[in-house]
């Protein structure tokens, strides 16, 4: 039987990165205007940022929006900026197109606290609930009831991710969702270097692997 690591690692989103030189290929194509390259470019992240998506938004705002409009509006701000000329390099280019979900996300979450202190506004802000992720599209090669299950695996893990305290969620948002360089990650979250972040890295894991075990007894039972 696979361990609660081994299940979860397996679960974490979207195929290795593209071979840089082939992304900065298609970015100087969708750069020069090629709205096929940018669709290609944009589309080898958008498994990665969904799981991203899902994970900020929480079950409170997934009530009120769902995660796949958050994705096509990212994405759209994405081409339009673009079409400016003002998109990053592309190797801060998920780290980017996370940032723009992450700030929509914390305007909606204002919103609903807005909201909460009016009586009168109680209506949802975008109507729908969907929350799971689809199954991997690139695993053509599992069963029926392998996709079932692997479905409810990230499911499970995008739900224990959001509930670890919130340096734990960042640190495995940025390293295990984003891919994010570790210099980076310990300027992102503030920490007195590396090692430090590798740290708190390793703690939330643990934390991550204690809450999944009877979850996982579950599923597998």
């Amino acid at each position: 039987m696979s361990s609660p690591h081994d299940l979860l690692v397996a679960s974490l989103p979207g195929p290795p990165e593209p071979a840089p030189e082939d992304t900065q290929a298609l970015l100087e194509r969708a750069r020069a205007g090629d709205r096929s390259s940018a669709n290609q470019l944009f589309g080898r992240y958008t498994e990665r940022l969904r799981r991203i998506v899902i994970v900020r938004l929480g079950p409170r705002i997934r009530r009120y929006v769902e995660s796949e409009d958050l994705v096509q509006e990212t994405l759209c701000a994405a081409l339009a900026s673009l079409e400016r000329g003002a998109l990053p390099a592309e190797r801060d280019l998920l780290d980017w197109l996370a940032g723009v979900a992450t700030n929509r996300i914390r305007d909606l979450a204002d919103h609903l606290e807005a909201a909460k202190r009016d009586v009168g506004r109680t209506e949802p802000l975008v109507p729908g609930t969907s929350t799971s992720p689809g199954p991997d599209p690139l695993d053509s090669q599992a069963s029926p009831s392998e996709e079932a299950f692997q479905g409810e695996l990230r499911v499970l893990l995008d739900e224990l991710v959001w509930r670890l305290p919130e340096g734990h969620r960042e640190v495995v948002l940025l390293r295990d969702y984003q891919g994010t360089e570790w210099e980076r990650i310990a300027e992102r979250l503030g920490t007195p270097s590396v090692h430090a972040a590798q740290q708190l890295h390793q703690r939330a894991w643990i934390k991550l692997r204690a809450m999944a075990v009877p979850r996982l007894a579950d599923l597998q039972g």
